[in-house]
């Protein structure tokens, strides 16, 4: 299919910039005390829904919009969605600018759905939802060090705001129960294990289940990347080192970069053996950066990649990109974010109209897209007008490229059970993810591409980001996404155009 590419090429013309934005048509969950930001609509009268799961025992919860610039009003409603100007919704905030606040006293446990409506539209928004136990609840038991994947072996602690409560816990998975150990002491962690807490009062009231997973490698042991590799959940004590190794061909660029998380890291690339540990010497051939090392013309052979704990760090992803001279797009495996939605789809919405999905209800695995350009040179779309590998959405108002992605959900031995439709994307500068790349957009719906260093995101909401999923059992799966899936755009690596993670599927509602 590579060979009809010259199919594509023309000259670009002179469409409408206009620019798909992250929002969330349809109940994206969020998460109690962790906000979501960078809300953005341009529609001004969008009307975007959240899903909220209220714990029980709960005293109040707290609904709040903030930062940012425009107008939004905020909707709060529970077990159905709230409507359009609050006509029907249980409580509302409609102050001028983008600072809302709902509080709901007593919140009955369950299912809350929050509506935020654009009033001539809005832009670095930030949603956040906190909820409040009541006083004597039992509180869910946290964890010290925070969960990841460590080189080495770490004393963990587990710990309850609670007062007079005991605390007990398992190692083995299993859930805890009055006859568990104590956690009253640290737990020495030498191999994976999956811990588990709950507290007790001094009546005997159980508390909510609270658990973490650690996976610990041998200390010194080095992580094999291939090519492109990334590396998530990265977590490690003070004075720890984490070791990767990448096998590059020769006058390549190679760029190591670690992004996310909480904690002070630093990196050190060598070729041909590990960097050694403290501070450098004159002469070295050690490459050294807090967050970012560039390699700008490769000896062939193996580079090896020291991630360097200079403070405690927990949370963080490393990225090994090997590009060619051309462009090379690359899904983002932390950016899927999946999670289970049941919805109802109207006759006349695009999805049906567009033969996305059927109307009527609907039970959806959704999930984040976001392609990379980890190559040297943009990805430049030709002109779509005409061009037979474009389609013009109208509810859109512009052209995407078709079959850009298609994702599928295999069972744990890699056999596929559900596929997607292909879904068809206009490609433009979404994220700046390279720190190295150029600071300002230079694509959009009218003048599509990437630029080397940049990416495109399709949030979870958005129409045919999503596999449907019906009956499905409850149970473990793998979510496997691909871009560019018959190699039409013209890449200098295709190895790297696929991402499997793994999903749980919870019981259907």
């Amino acid at each position: 299919m590579r060979a009809v590419f010259p199919l594509l090429l023309s000259i670009l013309a002179a469409l409408p910039a206009q620019a798909h934005f992250e929002v969330t048509p349809f109940p994206k969950i969020v998460q109690s005390g962790v906000p979501i930001g960078g809300l953005i609509s341009s529609d001004p009268h969008a009307f975007v829904v959240y899903k909220v799961i209220v714990p029980p025992s709960t005293a109040r919860m707290i609904v709040t919009t903030s930062s940012g610039a425009g107008n939004v009003d905020l909707f709060v409603r529970r077990g159905v969605y709230p409507t359009y100007n609050g006509e029907a919704t249980d409580y509302a905030s409609t102050y001028p600018g983008t600072r809302q606040q709902i509080r709901v006293p007593a919140a009955e446990a369950g299912v809350w759905y929050i509506g935020i409506q654009a009033d001539g539209g809005y832009a670095g928004v930030q949603l956040t939802v906190q909820t409040t136990l009541e006083k004597g609840a039992l509180l869910q038991p946290t964890f010290t060090p925070v969960p990841g994947v460590y080189p080495g072996p770490i004393s963990a602690q587990i710990k309850t705001k609670t007062k007079k409560a005991s605390t007990r816990f398992t190692t083995d998975g299993d859930d805890p129960d009055a006859g568990s150990p104590l956690a009253n002491t640290t737990i020495s962690l030498t191999e994976d294990t999956t811990l588990k807490a709950r507290s007790y009062s001094t009546s005997g009231q159980e508390g909510p289940i609270g658990e973490a997973s650690y996976q610990i490698r041998p200390a010194g042991d080095i992580i094999d990347l291939v090519n492109v590799g990334t590396i998530s959940h990265l977590a490690a004590i003070k004075g720890q080192r984490h070791l990767f190794r990448v096998t590059v061909g020769a006058g390549e660029r190679l760029a190591i970069q670690s992004e996310g998380g909480k904690g002070k890291s630093s990196l050190a690339v060598l070729f041909g053996q590990a960097p050694p540990t403290g501070k450098p010497v004159r002469g070295e051939a050690t490459v050294r950066g807090t967050n970012r090392v560039v390699i700008p013309e490769t000896q062939a052979g193996d580079y090896y990649i020291a991630l360097d704990a200079t403070a405690t760090f927990s949370g963080r992803s490393l990225m090994a990109a090997v590009a060619g001279d051309g462009p090379d797009l690359m899904p983002w495996g932390p950016a899927l974010n999946p999670y289970v939605s049941n919805e109802e789809f109207d006759p006349t919405s695009c999805e049906v109209q567009e033969g996305l999905i059927g109307a009527g209800p609907r039970r959806l695995l959704r999930y984040n897209t976001e392609v990379r350009n980890v190559g040297a040179q943009d990805m430049v779309m030709p002109d779509p007008e005409g061009n037979p590998f474009f389609e013009y959405h109208s509810c859109h108002g512009h052209y995407h490229f078709k079959g850009f992605a298609g994702s599928r959900l295999l069972d744990m031995a890699g056999n596929e059970l559900r596929t997607s439709r292909k879904v068809s994307f206009c490609l433009l500068d979404n994220i700046r993810w390279e720190r190295g790349a150029r600071t300002t957009r230079r694509y959009n719906c009218g003048t599509q591409g990437i630029q080397a260093g940049w990416g495109d995101v399709y949030d979870s909401g958005l129409p045919g980001q999503w596999i449907e999923i019906d009956n499905l059992a409850a149970g473990n799966y793998q979510l496997e996404l691909t871009v560019n899936p018959d190699g039409i755009l013209p890449e200098t690596n295709y190895d790297n155009n696929v991402v499997t993670i793994p999903v749980t599927i919870p019981p259907g509602e």
